[in-house]
């Protein structure tokens, strides 16, 4: 049965959970819906009150069981009507999430000719003034992106600065984002054109007529027929043209107002008659500027000569990067340069590209997609409009193959010998998981215990702060902190074990859970200072007072947590003399414990052992 009463408007990330609902035939769990839309597993069941009375609306088809998903019981062609109904759904939908009206606040400063009060853009979108003063540091922050300024002026308000290129890049970052929402019903539509229609721009109505007008042309033009252009170019060429028309509106062209001139062959492509037969709509000059433009936004244009040197200087970077030979490999050299050739020689430059790996591959390997990301934005552009996370993604896509083609996947089991054998090596254990990770822990010892956790547990190597034997294993000693050395010792022990070379090991780990690791590093700390604590405790017996215990007990956590995050006391702060035995033990214990601790901090710590006589002075 139908529901009844007003229909639910959905936000665009309501939307994508929708169109995947829509799309799959099994049953999607909340936490990889929450991992498609980059959001907590709560958030996206707060979504799912709105989208289940969304469902309601429609008819009866949503479906939900603990431990199984969420799915729709529907016919093939209740399926296509329920694409539409979403197709249609934005119809005086205001923007409601923080990202949504960041969009809809730069779309409304970008196409207005001045400045725009704070009471001004309340009433476009409808919020309190509060929220707009909070989204425009978010607005802020999305500008400095693309090297722009969000210009704050008293009694006159806001407005964008910055490049006209920049201004437009922003714009069309914004534009892509939303046709993304739809792009995955629209890929398997008879006619995306229609659909494209649909989308509303309640907010700011000169965009919603502009873009009418630039989609009936393309209509017109029958552009999905047109076999060089697929989908995707087609939705680049109508957010350009958009941004083109709306600029020109106001009096901003890109640079000079020299006439267009191109080739007769050229006149025939889809490119120039949208070109032409807009711009002539609205009376405009037909600049070669704005064409170029439409063809290849704000993105550089290379030979083939300097893609071969960018392909060896991206993959020379990400190597060094990552400190994984990369460079060894020729078929990523030709994978790459081949990638690189169609995307940044071709005559037309579009980049509104589908790419529904981006999650996942962050997901798998966020370390190899950020060098990639950032090597390629000093390589080839720092504009996010040029090196998206599409196009990020696809680069990376090459570095994997690479990488599965060439590692290991088997791991040498590790037993880790401590001072206390409490576990308290957390800090050296994750410096070296972090450059090691074709390692799992078999346990920890301490060393008067090493032979019975051999016994026990089997490892395939030690690790150990103290030079041990261990019957047959091989042993690696360390420094308390690991240095460059002790990692490469390490490496060699682990391949060796393994029977590989070096550069067959994993070079960086899988990602693991944020929460996990703040867990984590929580009990490393605690566990930490609890040990030196007590060790302190035991050396200086009576020397600190009873009424000092505790503030010393707080004193010596807190001192571990600086020195695990680096933060300690300023190392050229003159420090009072102390008894060298009370220097040499104190420093003795930190590293027993995998930490360093410098002159300043041990001086505080002694000042404990002095309150009785400070106190005297003090008198």
């Amino acid at each position: 049965m139908k529901g009844w009463g007003e229909i639910v408007q959905l936000s665009n990330r309501q939307m994508t959970i929708v169109t995947k609902l829509i799309t799959v035939e099994q049953a999607v769990t909340t936490q990889m819906l929450a991992d498609d839309v980059n959001v907590s597993v709560r958030t996206v069941k707060n979504d799912l009150r709105g989208i289940q009375d969304w469902f309601a609306h429609y008819g009866d088809y949503y479906r939900s069981k603990p431990r199984i998903g969420i799915w729709l019981e529907a016919s093939p062609a209740a399926r296509a009507m329920l694409k539409q109904r979403l197709m249609t759904n934005q119809v005086e939908n205001l923007p409601c999430t923080p990202q949504e009206r960041v969009a809809q606040i730069v779309l409304l400063l970008a196409i207005n000719p001045g400045f725009m009060t704070t009471q001004q853009i309340e009433n476009k979108i409808d919020i309190s003034k509060n929220t707009v003063v909070a989204d425009l540091d978010r607005v802020d922050q999305f500008l400095q992106q693309f090297q722009l300024i969000l210009e704050r002026k008293n009694y006159y308000g806001y407005r964008i600065a910055g490049t006209e290129l920049n201004i437009r890049s922003a714009l069309e970052a914004i534009l892509n984002r939303i046709l993304h929402t739809f792009e995955a019903p629209m890929l398997t539509s008879t006619d995306p054109l229609k659909d494209v229609q649909k989308i509303q721009f309640p907010a700011v109505p000169e965009l919603q007529t502009v873009f009418n007008v630039v989609v009936n042309e393309l209509e017109v033009q029958h552009a999905p027929a047109h076999a060089d252009f697929d989908l995707e170019d087609i939705l680049t060429m109508l957010v350009r043209m958009v941004i083109c028309t709306i600029r020109l509106s106001m009096n901003h062209p890109i640079n000079s107002y020299t006439p267009l001139d191109v080739a007769q062959t050229e006149q025939q492509k889809l490119p120039y008659v949208l070109f032409t037969k807009v711009v002539h709509h609205y009376d405009f000059p037909v600049l070669q500027d704005e064409y170029d433009y439409l063809l290849r936004g704000v993105n550089p244009r290379f030979d083939d000569q300097n893609i071969a040197a960018l392909t060896n200087q991206i993959i020379k970077q990400v190597s060094q990067q990552l400190q994984y030979p990369f460079d060894t490999d020729g078929q990523l050299k030709v994978n790459l340069f081949s990638h690189l050739l169609t995307k940044l020689s071709n005559k037309y430059k579009f980049t509104n590209e589908y790419n529904p790996f981006v999650a996942d591959l962050k997901k798998r390997n966020l370390p190899l997609f950020e060098a990639v990301q950032e090597v390629l934005r000093d390589s080839i552009s720092s504009n996010p409009a040029v090196v998206s996370d599409s196009f990020v993604t696809f680069v990376t896509l090459h570095f994997m193959v690479s990488l599965e083609s060439h590692q290991t996947t088997r791991y040498a089991r590790v037993l880790y010998v401590c001072s206390t054998g409490l576990g308290v090596t957390g800090l050296i254990k994750r410096e070296i998981e972090r450059h090691v990770s074709n390692i799992e822990i078999a346990g920890f010892a301490s060393i008067t215990t090493v032979d019975q956790q051999v016994a026990a547990l089997r490892p395939d190597l030690v690790i150990s702060i103290f030079p041990i034997t261990a019957g047959e294993l091989p042993v690696v000693q360390v420094n308390p902190l690991p240095s460059h050395n002790d990692i490469e010792r390490i490496r060699s022990a682990v391949a060796k074990v393994l029977k590989v070379t070096t550069s067959s090991l994993t070079p960086f780990r899988p990602n693991v859970g944020k929460e996990s690791d703040a867990e984590e590093e929580t009990r490393t700390l605690m566990l930490n200072g609890s040990v030196i604590y007590q060790a302190l405790r035991r050396y200086f017996g009576q020397r600190i007072p009873v009424g000092y215990q505790e503030a010393f007990m707080i004193h010596v956590m807190m001192a571990v947590h600086r020195i695990y995050y680096h933060h300690s006391y300023d190392s050229t702060l003159k420090v009072t003399s102390s008894k060298t035995k009370d220097v040499q033990t104190i420093k003795r214990i930190f590293l027993e414990n995998q930490l360093s601790i410098n002159a300043p901090e041990i001086g505080a710590l002694l000042q404990y052992t002095r309150v009785h006589e400070l106190s005297q002075k003090g008198g």
